[in-house]
């Protein structure tokens, strides 16, 4: 009786260690949730978010045009332990790029920009490269990050500055401006090199500011968000501290906010007292501050899924969406900076995927485009591809693992782990 009862003790330690050690976050690579088909989608994002011990996630699936699937999953403030929701609203990092060049191309729409004549014709003042002093830069080079423009020391020491000083954007690009260094400059000359680039969206909001009168926030709300019923801004401001969801690192064993957390006080405006618009676009981060919510982020898939149009609204004509979704840059093995094999095609500030093996695969039988996003504990996803009518999107707002590639994508293994988990309900809902 003893033997027996000590042996089933020990069986059932056993089996209790065995089972903590397939769950307890980084310690395995496999992830169970893709082998179990008798696990709900639910049951397997769950495992994705234990997995990778993951603040919150938030996901959408898109197939034959419309929402197949979603699901939000832990917090969106760790503090107060309050839930995350489709309405949570995120800083969701460079898929902001997405909407600024949304902005810019409305303009370029009514023929008050031309997006291949210099820059400096817009902006007041020139702007050259100094290691290319007789090479045009374009808006076409800002939205394809093939302009030279890099995200030098200036870049850094300016957005630092900026809130407290009414700083001026050219202080950045002239190479006698006060924030100025010589790294905010490639050598090589415009259109030929593919190099990712945050500063350069300054002047793509800039321009904007310039040609429409407006500051940047004030028109993105008007021609964009208010006309599709999105609940996104570049101004914090306009959300209430409890919409937000706070973005997460986990820093010497404690989750630590990094943005967008707010406790007791309230969102701040970024704007000096008298901002003049078209002096500095940086000021509302069009590279990646817009704050949306989840619901709204789905909007802007199908939108741009359905030739710029969402329920009878058109922010863009069909032939403008065909402009940025065209490729403006391919890689040659010669002529970018790739990240790992992530950045293979780009066309106006969209990324376009391209399938090739191992690298940039979401889906392995579609191509798509769309953009991802990473800062600050977040890492976003918003891909379509309007020929199946279908698209995903993916949000989490921390991770207590460090971002790994996944083996046979340039994707993240948490990216791809949701991926692999929705692509046979994609195929399921495409067949019926």
């Amino acid at each position: 009786m003893f033997i027996r009862t000590y042996s089933t003790i020990l069986l059932v330690l056993i089996i209790l260690i065995s089972g903590c050690d397939q769950n307890t976050a980084g310690e395995s690579e496999s992830s169970n949730h893709l082998n179990d088909e008798e696990l709900s989608v639910e049951q397997q994002l769950q495992q994705v978010v234990d997995e990778y011990g993951l603040m919150g996630l938030s996901v959408v699936l898109i197939a034959n045009n419309e929402v197949a699937y979603e699901g939000t999953f832990g917090y969106a403030v760790y503090e107060t332990e309050r839930e995350l929701t489709r309405n949570s609203v995120f800083r969701i990092a460079s898929i902001t790029k997405t909407v600024s060049t949304i902005a810019l191309m409305q303009l370029a729409e009514q023929d008050l920009v031309d997006i291949d004549a210099d820059i400096s014709n817009y902006l007041g003042w020139e702007l050259r490269n100094p290691n290319q002093p007789d090479e045009v830069i374009t808006l076409r080079h800002l939205l394809g990050h093939t302009s030279g423009i890099r995200d030098g020391e200036g870049y850094g020491n300016f957005i630092s500055d900026m809130f407290s000083e009414n700083l001026e954007i050219r202080e950045l690009f002239s190479p006698d401006g006060g924030y100025y260094s010589e790294d905010m400059f490639a050598d090589h000359p415009p259109k030929e090199f593919f190099s990712y680039s945050n500063a350069a969206w300054s002047l793509v909001a800039t321009v904007v500011e310039l040609i429409s009168g407006q500051r940047f926030d004030h028109y993105t709300n008007e021609h964009i968000f208010e006309p599709l019923g999105m609940n996104a801004s570049f101004n914090v401001t306009d959300f209430s501290p409890e919409e937000f969801a706070a973005l997460y690192r986990l820093q010497d064993g404690f989750w630590t906010p990094q943005v967008d957390y707010y406790g007791e006080s309230q969102p701040q405006e970024r704007a000096p007292e008298g901002y003049e618009p078209g002096t500095n676009g940086l000021i509302y981060g069009p590279q990646g501050n817009l704050r949306i919510d989840t619901e709204s982020l789905t909007t802007l898939a199908l939108t741009l899924m359905n030739g710029g149009e969402w329920q009878g609204v058109q922010i863009l004509q069909g032939a403008t969406l065909d402009e940025m979704t065209r490729p403006n840059w391919i890689y040659n093995e010669t002529n970018g900076d790739t990240w790992d094999d992530f950045w293979m095609a780009y066309g106006l500030g969209i990324h376009l995927i391209t399938n090739r093996d191992g690298k940039d695969v979401i889906f392995p039988d579609r191509t798509m485009f769309g953009h991802a996003g990473i800062a600050y504990g977040l890492l976003s996803d918003m891909y379509i591809d309007p020929d199946t009518g279908s698209g995903v999107i993916f949000i989490t707002n921390g991770s207590n693992r460090p971002f790994e590639y996944a083996e046979n994508t340039a994707f993240y293994a948490m990216e791809t782990a949701v991926f692999d988990i929705f692509y046979p309900l994609l195929l399921e809902r495409e067949a019926n």
